[in-house]
């Protein structure tokens, strides 16, 4: 008996990661980083993981940007200057210097994350955004509702 290997695909793809509820309030921070962010949610449901890598590289770089730092900057430059102004610290930047790493090498050297290292990378994008542009907002707010300490009686 002859054997034909069959392969099922799907149209549109399950989704690889779910999108963070977060991502709207980012889209109206900036809608070019929302938009960037959309192209590596749609890159990773698509299995395309050079452009995923990619697109996580830019997004990083434009939210540099966004923080105040020089565009033209080399990403190692980038990353000094967000710890020198204390935007990141010394553990952080090394994870975001491999994120760049990691998305120059797709753009430049033909370099393909496998499934795993792109969830690391999503995990190392998405951190970094939300605690530079969400979770301060939102400490914020909590910081209004939470009840003042009581004085003592002397």
């Amino acid at each position: 008996e002859q054997y034909y290997p069959e392969e099922i695909s799907y149209w549109p793809s399950p989704n690889k990661r779910v999108v963070p509820k977060w991502l709207d309030s980012l889209k109206w921070h900036d809608s070019n980083l929302g938009s960037l962010l959309d192209d590596v949610y749609s890159a990773l449901n698509c299995d395309l993981p050079i452009l995923a890598a990619i697109a996580m590289r830019t997004a990083f770089d434009r939210a540099s940007e966004l923080l105040g730092i020089e565009p033209a900057s080399t990403f190692s430059k980038k990353l000094d200057a967000l710890e020198t102004s204390g935007k990141v610290g010394k553990d952080e930047r090394s994870t975001l210097n491999t994120l760049t790493d990691a998305g120059s090498a797709a753009a430049h050297r033909g370099w393909k994350p496998s499934p795993k290292e792109l969830e690391t990378m999503i995990c190392i994008i998405e951190q970094f955004l939300y605690r530079v542009f969400i979770l301060g907002k939102e400490a914020d707010e909590l910081k209004s509702k939470v009840p003042p300490k009581q004085q003592k009686k002397p």
